[in-house]
């Protein structure tokens, strides 16, 4: 079955489940990019048309996105980072520059601190940072996992309700790959992923907060959007921004970026400033 996102493929993880992902181009070291909360192989359709013209490089879907099969167990940060082990695994390359937006940037974390020795370079693009006291707030989880049942529940009867920035974003797409996007995020199955994930984040994150993944020696680049609209997001980005630095200051090859035109949404807002950063990598690796 053809994607418009690039070449197909599943990966059969040892409990049965199948991964979705696609891959564009060829050559080492392989890129894989970890998509955001809720967000799937379609994060990342301005970025890999430009990495591939260089290096191969994969993206995928996690457990319930897109084209993936759903996980019956809890899908706290420690079970992600298993799921894309395995899919390594399948992959066979030996070097891999692992490049994660939002979430996707603790889960390559804590990958490379468990598996130093497959890893060339990261790139953390607006990271999620587990020390802001954002994610254990239990009134405001409860709220969100809240609005994701009511939207599960709309979806299932045919009401989809996509966010009007997720629109914008998806706007910037080539129109093929729009449609396709679209389509799945209004599928009450990847609604039903994302609330998954959500449920789970705030005890990972702590695991994670309390005792800190080491990185390996390798370059780290951190990328962090320079341009906050809503208050909570003003009130929060010296907090972000200073958790960013800290994570570069750690290694001795970081390196820290502002993405001044883009929010949160750098893949999409700024995709040049993610390939440029994923390619210096690929270069030094």
């Amino acid at each position: 079955m053809s994607d418009v996102f690039g070449e197909p493929g599943f990966a059969r993880l040892p409990d049965g489940r199948r991964l979705q992902y696609v891959s564009q181009g060829s050559g080492r070291p392989v890129v894989i990019l970890e998509s955001g909360l809720g967000a799937s192989r379609t994060e990342w359709a301005l970025v890999m048309p430009a990495i591939a013209g260089h290096t191969r490089v994969v993206a995928y879907d996690r457990a319930g996105l897109g084209g993936s099969d759903p996980d019956p167990r809890r899908r706290d940060l420690e079970r992600m980072v298993d799921d894309l082990d395995h899919l390594l695994d399948h992959l066979g390359a030996d070097s891999y520059v692992l490049a994660g937006h939002s979430l996707g940037g603790p889960i390559i974390r804590l990958y490379a601190a468990t598996r130093p020795e497959r890893v060339a370079g990261l790139v953390l693009i607006d990271q999620a940072a587990e020390d802001l006291d954002l994610y254990y707030r239990r009134g405001q989880r409860a709220v969100v996992l809240g609005m994701q049942s009511a939207m599960a529940g709309l979806a299932s009867v045919g009401v989809k309700v996509v966010p009007a920035e997720i629109r914008r974003l998806v706007k910037l797409f080539p129109p093929e790959m729009g449609e396709v996007a679209l389509a799945e995020m209004g599928r009450p199955s990847e609604i039903r992923a994302t609330r998954a994930e959500y449920a789970a984040l705030a005890e990972g994150f702590a695991r994670l907060r309390d005792s800190p993944a080491p990185l390996p020696d390798v370059p780290v680049t951190a990328i962090t959007g320079g341009r906050r609209t809503s208050k909570l997001e003003k009130r929060l980005h010296p907090q972000l921004l200073a958790s960013h630095r800290r994570q570069v200051a750690s290694v001795r090859q970081g390196r820290h970026v502002v993405a001044e035109r883009s929010g949160h949404m750098v893949p999409q807002d700024q995709p040049d400033l993610v390939i440029e950063e994923i390619l210096r990598l690929v270069g030094k690796a």
